[in-house]
């Protein structure tokens, strides 16, 4: 049982939580209001460690819950190492205990001061929260105030996955004197396209499961602490909230037409109809945009990845940011990344990959490097550090291997396009749709296919996040892709057997030729592994907007009747290795659902309408509109 020895006035207050967050039904030491003075804690099981728990001013007066970690046998200066949450109370975060507490102890007891902050309007710092926007000056502020204290060093690091790692970027573009280095993992870019809405269209399930999920018990215990309620009615509202999120999360929730009327999002969390009502990259989105700010960063950075991660495109994008445009030649040379399989997938799916999870020692010798100056030779290690899947020829236990470079994509890759073609009966898996390696010049002109907003296709595998789905409406990561490709509102383009293996690592990208009916619409695209015994997986996929089929950050753009348009789209990064015998195969649809928003198709504002019209699709593939997928191939064996 931890000490504790206060100094100054400190409040307890009890609260409670859903979703097993911490003091539900607990005794009012487990959640407090505001804290006013430092409290000092010890622990027997950590017999070097004090923890000092307090409240650490914003500039702008806003009092944030923090906790320090130090080692009371280590003299003289030490180097901080940050985490900056707002789901401390999720995590169960206490003096010893808790989420976060566990992913720094280790670096405490090495002669690190560890720091926990908990972002404004969470758990128990003050103010509103607002997400992503708030965490820039916050941060800055946080960072600075660990370097002015008695025992800094005056080197700040930041680690973390997830929102952590945003906080990590967000805070990096403030460009805070002190922040020496920072291991952001899987985690956004640019919080408009790949956080959001991905090329246009609102990240459904995301957005919906990540808010009730993640915020809204939080925000509910905070308003009934605050108005004095007893804990058997918090305790009640909590279970009454964990009830209605397992009844609603992927039926009720996601159907709810229009989306911006989804009131259950609106009262407590105004940032879900913000977004809503901001589909257009505007001065807000670019704000807190990274892509454009890694010109003026000057710090070291550990960027961790996963291919079927929600946020791989982004993590891919903040690697290769800092290694070629970073403001210092040191800030180029010291970006690294380490990319792995799963990341945010709660369902790893099937088939598996072995275990993916890297050697935790790089971290660390990441941060002794940096903030410490250990002469560990970090910086002469390889950049770049990858698992590469390796799918079975049949059954569900693929395997992998890890396997080092100097960039991401490897430098020698060579991007090999296969077109696609049928005889103008690409529907389902049984049609006629082919992958060629050379131009298609015979055949039908195009395939097509009826999208119908309210007969759209499942979400099975991909880059989702974060809650496990209740009835199994959502499954991330890699999956079984029978029940989608018998739809007839699927295309299906499938190559000849690989004579060779084919490592596939980088950004796959595709370019296509489509018309529609309606002025607006919706795409999607996938790309599949065919293992010899006829079982499949996706591999990566991705959707976009036809009115933003000219970048995501530009104004809407209507298509013309039934014109032929092309698009060019990146299905995001990937590394895999294609076995022999294994053949490639190309899904082209206009729904994934409710991964993604429903397009209405009827040319309005698809997050504020509910009209809902059919649109008639075509995919074009011929002599003068090839549509082809590009695949990076690597110059690797296994």
């Amino acid at each position: 049982m931890p000490i504790v020895r206060s100094t100054g006035c400190y409040a307890l207050v009890s609260a409670c939580a859903a979703m097993q967050i911490a003091g539900c039904g607990g005794s009012d030491a487990d959640n407090h209001s505001a804290v006013n003075d430092l409290k000092i804690v010890t622990s027997p099981d950590y017999p070097s460690l004090v923890c000092e728990e307090q409240i650490v001013p914003a500039r702008d007066g806003t009092r944030l819950k923090t906790y320090v970690y130090r080692n009371n046998k280590t003299t003289g200066k030490m180097p901080t190492l940050m985490i900056r949450s707002p789901y401390s109370r999720l995590y169960g975060e206490k003096c010893f205990s808790g989420y976060h507490f566990e992913n720094l102890v280790s670096y405490a007891k090495d002669g690190y001061v560890a720091v926990v902050q908990s972002s404004r309007g969470t758990f128990m710092s003050e103010g509103t929260f607002k997400p992503i926007d708030q965490e820039g000056q916050d941060g800055y502020d946080a960072i600075e105030w660990a370097a002015s204290q008695p025992w800094s060093s005056g080197k700040v690091g930041m680690k973390g996955a997830s929102y952590f790692g945003l906080t990590q970027w967000q805070a990096a573009i403030k460009r805070p004197p002190h922040l020496v280095a920072i291991a952001p993992d899987i985690t956004a870019s640019d919080y408009h396209d790949n956080w959001t809405y991905q090329n246009g269209v609102f990240d459904l399930w995301f957005n919906v499961s990540w808010t009730a999920g993640a915020f809204e018990a939080d925000q509910i215990i905070r308003k009934l602490t605050a108005s004095g309620a007893p804990q058997s009615t918090i305790d009640a509202q909590a279970a009454a909230w964990t009830a209605e999120v397992a009844q609603n999360v992927d039926t009720t929730w996601p159907n709810t037409l229009p989306l911006t009327s989804l009131q259950v999002m609106n009262a407590d969390q105004p940032f879900y109809l913000e977004w809503l009502k901001t589909p257009t990259y505007d001065a807000s989105w670019e704000r807190i945009d990274i892509e454009n700010k890694y010109g003026t960063l000057d710090i070291a950075t550990l960027t961790s990845g996963a291919s079927y991660d929600i946020f791989s495109v982004g993590s891919a994008r903040n690697f290769q940011g800092m290694k070629k445009a970073a403001a210092t030649a040191a800030a180029r040379n010291n970006a690294k990344l380490v990319w792995r399989a799963y990341g945010h997938s709660v369902d790893s799916g099937f088939p598996t990959f072995g275990n993916d999870t890297p050697d935790p020692s790089i971290e660390k010798r990441f941060f002794d490097y940096h903030l410490k100056g250990v002469a560990n030779g970090f910086d002469r290690e390889p950049p770049v550090r990858i698992y590469v899947l390796l799918p079975p020829d049949s059954g569900q236990t693929g395997s992998g291997f890890w396997m080092t470079g100097d960039d991401f994509p490897l430098p020698g890759t060579v991007s090999t396009r296969y077109y696609m073609g049928s005889g103008g009966s690409a529907n389902t898996r049984s049609g006629d749709g082919f992958l060629s390696p050379t131009p298609v010049t015979t055949g039908a002109t195009f395939d097509s296919f009826a999208y119908d907003p309210n007969k759209p296709v499942p979400t099975v595998g991909g880059n989702v996040c974060c809650f496990v789905s209740p009835t199994n409406a959502v499954r991330g990561g890699a999956q079984e892709q029978a029940s989608v490709e018998q739809r007839p509102d699927v295309l299906v383009y499938t190559s000849k057997s690989m004579d060779r293996d084919m490592p596939v690592i980088g950004n796959v990208r595709a370019s296509f030729w489509a018309s529609s009916s309606a002025v607006d619409t919706d795409f999607t695209m996938k790309l599949v592994d065919v293992r010899p015994d006829g079982s499949t997986h996706n591999v990566v996929n991705r959707i976009v907007r036809a009115s933003y089929r000219a970048g995501s950050k530009l104004p809407r753009q209507l298509l013309t009747a039934d014109g032929a348009t092309k698009f060019e789209l990146d299905l995001g990064p990937t590394a895999i290795i294609v076995p022999k015998n294994h053949k490639l195969r190309v899904q082209i649809s206009s729904s994934d659902f409710p991964h993604y928003a429903r397009n209405l198709n009827t040319g309005l504002d698809s997050n504020s309408t509910e009209q809902i019209k059919t649109a008639q699709q075509r995919i074009f593939h011929d002599a003068n509109h090839q549509s082809f997928i590009e695949l990076p191939v690597a110059p690797i064996t296994r």
